[in-house]
């Protein structure tokens, strides 16, 4: 008798286990669309940053992320659901290791019947290869039995009821607690302090350096979009020869002095930058620099230095400047987005320190539309469209890598910067 309820037991738990529906989220650390297939299942009808597959039943399932760049190539991996769980995958872009690199080179060096100036390139190519993207766990939470069992029986399962209806979509880039596996304390309530912004274009340059076109208009109409559209409660800007190496570094003294912890700093630099290879580090070049010679520039580490000694609740540091993308070392990971009042009091009770560059480690462009760069007349037009409360910086990214990407040789980045006190968070425009 004993034996028997234990089988019956043993066989509703099991039944229980299994009856229970599960979650996949996936969600692009640098906002890439994508098109996500689970068993041959497309999840979402056009490529988006985040994806969140919903009521699924347990088992192994074979994912297929299709990036809508096919370039970025694709992601395909067998993954296991268990009942009853939500489950979270970051996609991340996986740095080559040197020893790779090295693998590819030699091949290069000794089995290549090209001639010795093409193998130089092409071995110069393969040490600026970055790598290839991968799938990262990030977190796998039990949901409620209410949550997985509650929903319309009609939506549980495709294949018993339409096999042609496209499946429920969750408009996440993590969970639905979009701090689930982050490890990091919630905020309750929206304590806004000061804002900021520190605001520098340079056109007029001196000495080796060619002058530039729409720097200073692009710095000015960002000035003049942020006065009379957001909040922001008072502006340091230096133009042209304004903009000297000591005063951009008095700048940023004096907001590592001033600023407080519940304040919010935009720094915005628009001019020239340069990167030394033999050194592996990129700078910002001020008015007053003549030569090639980086004691008259700027290092971003520097830099970096001076944004994790500021005590502000957020900084978003924005580079409208070649090389620029030199500022992102490391690997970090944020807060996915989610339409939500919730998440903006999540995410504004964070800490975050971010930079938002026009480009990579590569040349961007001065010229573009309407007598701005590409990069600005979008990153403005962007601001100025918004008609939202809220409006973080993972929104504007999203608003404008495409058009900048399609419409020039560039490709905009937005990251928290390492080891500079991130913890997560966005910078937030809040409409006035």
């Amino acid at each position: 008798m004993k034996k028997k309820f234990l089988s019956a037991l043993l066989f509703l738990t099991s039944l229980c286990a299994f009856s229970q529906k599960s979650n996949f989220v996936f969600f692009s650390e640098n906002g890439e669309p994508f098109s996500l297939m689970l068993n041959g299942i497309t999840y979402n009808s056009s490529p988006q940053s985040n994806v969140k597959a919903e009521r699924l039943a347990s088992g192994i399932y074979s994912a297929k992320i299709t990036f809508s760049d096919p370039s970025l190539g694709n992601i395909i991996e067998q993954l296991s659901l268990d009942g009853g769980v939500e489950v979270t995958f970051m996609i991340s872009l996986a740095k080559k290791t040197g020893v790779e690199k090295e693998v590819q080179k030699f091949g290069k060096g000794f089995f290549s019947t090209k001639p010795d100036s093409v193998v130089e390139k092409e071995k110069e190519k393969i040490d600026n290869t970055v790598g290839k993207y991968v799938l990262v766990f990030l977190s796998k939470t039990k949901i409620s039995e209410s949550e997985s069992t509650s929903s319309n029986t009609a939506n549980t399962s495709r294949t018993q009821t339409n096999a042609d209806a496209m499946p429920e979509q969750g408009q996440y880039r993590g969970s639905g607690d979009p701090l689930k596996g982050l490890n990091v304390t919630k905020s309750k309530d929206m304590l806004i302090g000061n804002y900021y912004a520190v605001i520098i274009g340079i056109d007029k340059y001196k000495g080796k350096w060619l002058p530039l076109q729409n720097a200073v208009n692009d710095a000015k109409t960002i000035e003049t979009t942020l006065k009379s559209k957001y909040k922001f409660d008072s502006f340091h800007t230096l133009y042209n020869e304004q903009a000297t190496r000591k005063a951009i570094i008095a700048e940023l003294e004096w907001l590592v002095k001033n600023v407080e912890e519940e304040d919010n700093v935009l720094i915005y630099y628009s001019g020239h930058g340069e990167y030394k290879k033999e050194l592996n580090k990129g700078f910002w070049v001020p008015a007053d620099a003549l030569s090639s010679t980086t004691a008259d520039y700027i290092s971003n580490n520097d830099i970096q230095t001076y944004l994790s000694g500021i005590k502000s609740k957020h900084t978003l540091l924005v580079a409208d400047a070649c090389f620029s993308g030199d500022l992102f070392r490391g690997n970090t990971v944020s807060v996915p987005f989610e339409n939500s009042e919730k998440y903006y009091k999540e995410v504004h009770g964070l800490a975050s320190r971010q930079a938002f560059t026009s480009g990579g480690i590569e040349p961007v462009m001065d010229g573009g539309k309407n007598g701005h760069s590409v990069f600005a007349y979008y990153f403005l037009k962007s601001l100025s469209e918004n008609e939202s409360k809220y409006f973080d910086a993972s929104q504007l990214y999203d608003k404008i890598k495409i058009p900048v990407v399609n419409n020039s040789e560039q490709t905009p980045k937005l990251s928290p910067l390492k080891d500079t006190g991130d913890e997560g968070g966005q910078f937030i425009f809040i409409k006035k």
